[in-house]
């Protein structure tokens, strides 16, 4: 990846002007959710500790443990500029109560560390699976 981080550059009638680059992405020109972002939203306390806490409060669907059902939903949600969690969507479900759990357990989750774009705090767009598995 290739990161750009501002420059000066002199101009004899106004002095210094500052020129910075972001890699900012927003998901279109007119809105203010970002799709990426110099420093994306993260769990408290990282991966190891989001793993962990998925697997604390998850409950799987009796119905699925009787049928064997396993399977991935596949969620998106926006990490606004306090951290918490807003717009919850399916995007690809496998199966209802799998859909139901997952957004059950993002709607539980506790607020994130928010992301940031050239140093200031904005809402993020993550996209986020969550893994149903017997084992």
């Amino acid at each position: 990846m290739i990161s750009f981080s501002g420059f000066a550059q002199e101009n004899e009638k106004r002095g210094t002007i500052k020129i910075e680059k972001s890699n900012c992405v927003k998901l279109s020109d007119n809105d203010s959710v970002y799709s990426f972002v110099d420093s994306m939203p993260e769990f408290r306390g990282g991966t190891d500790s989001l793993f962990q806490w998925m697997n604390h409060h998850m409950k799987y669907p009796a119905k699925a443990i009787e049928e064997e059902r396993f399977g991935t939903v596949f969620c998106s949600f926006v990490v606004l500029k306090d951290g918490k969690i807003n717009d919850i969507n399916v995007m690809k479900g496998v199966y209802s109560d799998f859909e139901n759990e997952a957004v059950r357990l993002i709607k539980l989750m506790p607020d994130w560390i928010p992301g940031r774009c050239n140093g200031v705090l904005v809402d993020v767009k993550i996209n986020f699976p969550v893994k149903f598995s017997l084992k």
